[in-house]
């Protein structure tokens, strides 16, 4: 991870920070403006915060908000996604960094439109930007529709983020573009940077261009999974955009749920109670059930992650007695957990904090439903 004279956090932890910033306003209900600017309020806070450890970062376009339910100026809204790119000058040359936020985490919209539309798949709508190694690339209809926003949203000075990301490579020669996000940004930007370079038709002339998701989870067929390869392949370890935290390649904690949707939910897997030995039980019947919902809704499709990379975090051998506290697990190590392996907590705690209880505030609201539901189901037989 380069470092310049000038800085002293890497280009991957700055473009994971400037990723983690665009969640800003992800617990908030305020007009599309309002949201907006607390995220540029937010990125400003850090930029300033930071001062002589990171290149000098300014917003180049957006942010913008997006809501399902309209535009109207006046109206209070959750922002469905959340759209900024950053631009500075880093190791003598022009870098931009585009950053998309993961769900909203109070928007039920979000969650049941572009998170869990895993059921439907269909056809790579962006083309194949010459590459014809990979026949039949599919993504969740849930991919398609948070990159059909993305692709929607207008900065009023710059227009659509594609047209802009074009323009900017053609007037920074030599220049290098990140497409980064977290969970939900997490599956969208790289499916938003394939559909830039594929509506190219190919990468840019004179420009690097490369991905930085955390956390995603998967967004399509094994044939998107080559498309994706054939533009971002994964770099060499010892590179300098490899090591702990490579470019084009998917950051995924080990303990993480949300990274292995949709092609291999295991819950069980996860988490060891050392506690009380009924709960376990109960718990384990419980996570048998929930991993056979998941099964039975996705069985008929096939998913395969992009090329990714693990870390561990704390062992997750744990004492809780509760489902809220199994999900609280689930919580921690889906947020916390990325900002402390990067290396950059201290510098993202106030958004990681408000992330965090907006993720709990859902996950304890609908525990009492994924409960009811995984228990009207029949835990699925084992064999020996």
């Amino acid at each position: 991870m380069p470092q310049t004279a000038a800085t002293s956090l890497t280009l991957q932890q700055q473009a994971f920070c400037l990723s983690w910033l665009s969640n800003a306003a992800s617990d908030k209900v305020d007009t599309l403006a309002n949201l907006e600017t607390h995220v540029r309020q937010s990125v400003g806070t850090f930029l300033a915060d930071n001062a002589g450890k990171i290149a000098d970062w300014s917003i180049a376009w957006g942010p913008v908000a997006s809501s399902h339910e309209g535009s109207d100026p006046t109206a209070l809204y959750y922002a469905d996604n959340m759209l900024y790119a950053a631009s500075a000058t880093v190791a003598g040359a022009p870098c931009l960094v585009v950053a998309m936020a993961g769900t909203n985490e109070d928007d039920a919209y979000d969650w049941l439109a572009e998170d869990f539309s895993i059921v439907r798949q269909i056809d790579w709508p962006y083309g194949n930007g010459g590459f014809d190694g990979a026949a039949t690339p599919k993504i969740s209809h849930a991919t398609a529709t948070g990159i059909a926003d993305l692709l929607a949203m207008r900065d009023p000075k710059a227009g659509g983020v594609q047209a802009f990301v074009t323009g900017w490579t053609k007037a920074n020669p030599g220049g290098t573009v990140i497409f980064t996000g977290h969970s939900l940004g997490g599956a969208l930007s790289p499916s938003l940077a394939m559909a830039t370079l594929a509506q190219n038709g190919g990468p840019f002339a004179n420009t690097t261009t490369l991905t930085l998701p955390s956390a995603g989870p998967t967004p399509g067929n094994p044939d998107f999974a080559a498309l994706y390869t054939h533009f971002f392949p994964a770099p060499a370890p010892d590179s300098a955009d490899g090591g702990p935290v490579p470019f084009n390649t998917d950051l995924v904690n080990a303990h993480d749920i949300v990274p292995t949707a949709w092609n291999d939910v295991k819950l069980t897997g996860f988490f060891t109670n050392t506690g009380d030995i009924a709960f376990k039980l109960a718990m384990d019947a419980l996570l048998a059930s929930l991993d056979g919902l998941a099964h039975g809704l996705i069985g008929f499709n096939t998913y395969a992650p992009i090329a990714h990379q693990t870390f561990a975090a704390d062992t997750p051998d744990v004492d809780y007695d509760s489902l809220q506290g199994y999900f609280g697990l689930i919580v921690a190590n889906h947020l916390a957990a990325y900002p402390t392996y990067v290396g950059v907590d201290d510098a993202l705690t106030d958004t990681t904090a408000a992330m965090t209880r907006a993720t709990l505030r859902q996950v304890q609201t609908h525990a009492k439903r994924l409960t009811a539901a995984a228990k009207a189901q029949t835990p699925p037989a084992t064999t020996a």
